[in-house]
C-alpha cells in the first residue's frame, strides 16, 4: 500500500476529503491518472455534483503512417 500526501491551500471538511479520495482512488487504480498516452481521461459527475464515473477516450492502437 502507498501513502499519499497532497498538500491543499484550503480548509477541507471530512466529507470533502471523503470525496478526493472517492475520485484519486479509481483515477489512480485504473491507470487513468498515469497510464493514458494521447487521450483523454474524463471525470464525470451526475445532476447532484457526485462522482459518477471515469471515462477513457484513447487509441489503443493506430497504424502510424511511414515517413518518406
Amino acid at each position: 500500500m502507498t501513502e499519499l500526501k497532497i498538500t491543499i491551500e484550503r480548509d477541507l471538511d471530512a466529507g470533502e476529503i471523503a470525496k478526493v479520495q472517492e475520485i484519486l482512488v479509481p483515477l489512480i487504480t485504473t491507470g487513468a491518472l498515469f497510464g493514458v498516452r494521447g487521450g483523454q481521461t474524463i471525470i464525470h459527475f451526475d445532476g447532484g455534483g457526485n462522482f459518477a464515473g471515469i471515462e477513457l477516450d484513447y487509441w489503443p492502437f493506430r497504424k502510424r503512417k511511414k515517413e518518406v
